[in-house]
């Protein structure tokens, strides 16, 4: 149902225009509101030790694809690689999610430039005489007050020489990706939530006297993205409400997901998500 709500509005059909951006980066297609293309943080490899890529969508100005976990509507990119004999693809890591909006409706997604980053392993018996070439069939939805589904081939072709050389650019932006991926909560972190009706409850230690900012992402269909979710200081601690997705399963055991802040965690100014994985009781009255 959540996918087929998200498609109502869409329109597809675009032309598929390309131009190639530099020699770490594959082919741009031109995708109505959106541009694709593999890219790569370096310039040749060894083919021995694994390497990086990843596939960057850059967006118009108030558009939106979707996170691994959209929420109340909308549909994940993806991805199918198709790669060399002895080359083996990781899974796909997505970038932190933000809170975006189709139509009138809250989801997670993303905005603006953002990199999907994607490990490659090598066998020893990997043979790539004409370097590695990389191909990719992606899907993905984009939406603003309408929905446009999108599909390309894109591909990338990365030189094979006796050591790996980077490429500064594409490093610099791999590792800004790297530095803004979700973290354990501290060790002495106590957290516990609950199920209570149709409400879900987060509770979270005594972090000082303002805790304004916070939205958790949940995995899967569990908490609706469409709802507010109401902080209060009770008992010491602090409590995150959430409305439970007409989606979600019976009999459900933990809760997972990202747990945003505003201000950040700690010192680290990059650290705004924590990854929680909480195991789910039933509130006593």
């Amino acid at each position: 149902m959540r996918k087929i709500f998200s498609l109502i509005f869409c329109i597809s059909g675009f032309g598929l225009p390309v131009f190639r951006s530099s020699s770490s980066e594959g082919e741009i297609e031109i995708a109505g509101p959106t541009q694709h293309s593999l890219v790569s943080e370096i310039a040749v490899t060894d083919a021995k030790e694994s390497i990086w890529i990843a596939w960057r969508i850059q967006r118009d100005f108030g558009w939106h694809t979707y996170w691994l976990h959209p929420g109340d509507v909308g549909v994940a990119p993806s991805v199918e690689w198709i790669l060399p004999e002895g080359v083996t693809a990781g899974s796909l890591l997505f970038p932190v999610p933000k809170r975006v909006k189709m139509g009138q409706i809250g989801a997670h997604g993303h905005h603006d430039e953002t990199l999907f980053l994607c490990e490659l392993t090598f066998s020893d018996s990997c043979k790539l005489d004409n370097g590695l070439i990389i191909e990719a069939k992606v899907a993905w939805l984009a939406c603003s007050k309408t929905c446009f589904p999108g599909y390309a081939n894109l591909s990338l072709t990365i030189p094979v020489g006796g050591q790996t050389k980077l490429d500064g650019r594409w490093k610099e932006k791999f590792d800004d990706f790297r530095k803004k991926l979700p973290i354990e909560p501290p060790s002495e972190w106590h957290l516990k939530a609950y199920e209570k009706g149709d409400k879900f409850q987060l509770v979270l230690p005594d972090l000082g006297p303002s805790f304004s900012g916070l939205y958790f992402f949940s995995e899967g269909q569990i908490v609706r993205s469409n709802a507010m979710q109401p902080v209060r200081f009770k008992n010491g601690n602090w409590e995150l409400e959430m409305t439970r997705s007409s989606w979600s399963p019976e009999n459900l055991t933990r809760l997972r997901g990202l747990l945003y802040r505003k201000s950040g965690w700690g010192l680290d100014p990059n650290c705004k998500f924590y990854k929680l994985d909480v195991p789910l009781q039933k509130f006593d009255q």
